[in-house]
């Protein structure tokens, strides 16, 4: 009888610490749900999606970057996928196109292989190859814009816009083809229209961006007054975003223990980051990557 007793609180003893596991869980998930989202900005591509998906801030950066107060959109569409003739793909990030036909495509690039000439140029083909129908003629090609919003000046000559023209060489005149190429360097924010919208593009907190439209649809998205359907774009935004933190801690971490050349520092690893992805602490798998001296404190923790 007393085994049987000793039994029964054994087993009641495994269910509550199963119930307090998943209530930790909860907790983890709804901690992390809370930093993630604190934390982003518009420089995040993925978050920029969700928060271009109301027209009026995508018009908004639009008018700021080309300086154009008038400018209305007729049509956009997001993570545009684009094939070419041999297979090679490109998904645009936010593609539109204004009332006069105009056509614009913008990409956040935080890094700098992200946003090279060469990627610039393959944007604007694609855009002219999709753009024309069959039979019509070239000149119905219609203009056509592609902005990479960087995180660093990428091109290194200081400036706030780049604006990238083809010229006839000997004259230095226009060589008019329509196509225009724009980096927008958000890493230099002077006292002008242009500086206050890289400053909103790198603040966190709704109430210090200074743009109405783009603060108003931050204030949405961060403080969860959204419909359903809304609510569902959050929850797979954040997920990706914690997906792609896992992959990006996980190679660094991995790249790190390589350069090292420790087998036994490698192991170590990928048990620390194993311990930290059951726990939910993607903040700490993070911050293993890059921090050395962090990373032996956890190790110790763990007992590693």
């Amino acid at each position: 009888m007393k085994k049987t007793n000793s039994t029964n609180a054994k087993a009641k003893k495994s269910d509550r610490l199963k119930v307090n596991s998943k209530s930790t869980r909860k907790k983890f998930d709804a901690l992390e749900k809370k930093k993630i989202i604190a934390s982003l900005t518009l420089m995040d591509d993925l978050f920029m999606q969700v928060v271009l998906e109301e027209q009026a801030c995508t018009e908004y950066i639009l008018q700021t970057i080309l300086d154009k107060s008038s400018l209305k959109l007729k049509e956009q569409r997001l993570q545009k996928r684009m094939p070419n003739l041999h297979g090679r793909a490109l998904i645009l990030d936010c593609l539109c196109t204004d009332e006069k036909g105009l056509l614009y495509n913008i990409e956040v690039q935080n890094s700098s292989a992200g946003a090279t000439p060469k990627r610039a140029r393959y944007h604007a083909a694609l855009m002219d190859t999709h753009t024309l129908k069959k039979g019509e003629k070239f000149s119905k090609l219609p203009e056509s814009y592609v902005i990479f919003i960087t995180d660093k000046d990428v091109l290194g000559e200081g400036e706030q816009l780049y604006q990238i023209e083809r010229v006839i060489r000997k004259s230095g005149n226009l060589f008019r083809d329509g196509s225009h190429i724009l980096y927008f360097n958000t890493a230099r924010q002077d006292d002008n229209a242009l500086g206050k919208l890289a400053k909103d593009f790198k603040e966190a907190n709704p109430k210090e961006i200074q743009s109405e439209v783009l603060s108003h649809r931050v204030s949405s998205l961060k403080e969860g007054k959204l419909d359903r359907e809304g609510e569902k774009k959050m929850n797979v935004l954040l997920e990706k975003y914690r997906k792609k933190a896992v992959e990006e801690g996980i190679e660094k971490g991995i790249e790190q223990g390589i350069q090292q050349g420790l087998e036994q520092g490698k192991n170590h690893l990928a048990l620390l980051i194993g311990h930290l992805l059951e726990t939910g602490r993607m903040d700490d798998l993070k911050r293993v990557s890059y921090d050395e001296d962090y990373r032996e404190k956890l190790l110790k923790e763990f007992g590693l």
